[in-house]
């Protein structure tokens, strides 16, 4: 009985942290990293990979898509690990229209496909060289939403002063306001 329970909580874990559709790929072992692309882009063009991060700027022309994207390291299912250290940036070709009001600048996105020849391009006034990637597949991850903690301390009131601190003024109880996503219309109130 316990080795059925330990193998249906394995076969559950195990598709909580699959890699969406869009982004599966034939082989894993054959993927190229981004570091990889940045130090030798000549010799990994034509490989698959699998790169995200955040986006930066979509640029919609007749001949597709092209959207600039903050690379990030990608947790095993995907998903960017956005942090305050970013590898770089990269641009992901797309065929057809992406709307950039969905695709916004600042979203969490994953992209698979084949490395193309690099691009120069500017960041501000500065010249960098853009990685490249065709892509095949992308996956837009869903916010996150802030969990919001709320906590009543119902203990007498003679218990809720610090020994530093005199009787006869008791610390107050702290409840913090939840914290309210970006957007959203009680935020908006400038």
């Amino acid at each position: 009985m316990k080795l059925w329970i330990a193998l249906i909580a394995s076969l559950v874990l195990t598709a909580c942290s699959a890699v969406p559709d869009a982004l599966q790929v034939s082989n894993e072992d054959e993927l190229v990293s981004y570091s990889a692309a940045l130090e030798q882009p000549e010799s990994v063009v034509g490989k698959p990979a699998r790169w995200g991060g955040v986006i930066a700027d979509v640029q919609n022309s007749d001949n597709g898509t092209v959207i600039e994207v903050v690379n990030f390291e990608l947790q095993r299912w995907g998903r960017p690990q956005v942090s305050d250290q970013s590898n770089g940036r990269f641009r992901a070709k797309i065929d057809g229209f992406v709307d950039p009001m969905v695709y916004k600048q600042g979203s969490h996105v994953t992209f698979a496909g084949t490395i193309a020849e690099p691009e120069t391009g500017t960041i501000g006034e500065y010249t960098y060289l853009f990685p490249v990637l065709e892509a095949t597949g992308k996956y837009l991850w869903p916010a996150r939403k802030e969990n919001t903690r709320i906590e009543v301390n119902y203990d007498s009131l003679w218990y809720r002063h610090y020994y530093y601190t005199r009787p006869a003024y008791p610390r107050p109880v702290y409840i913090p306001s939840p914290v309210m996503e970006k957007g959203s219309p009680k935020t908006d109130n400038n």
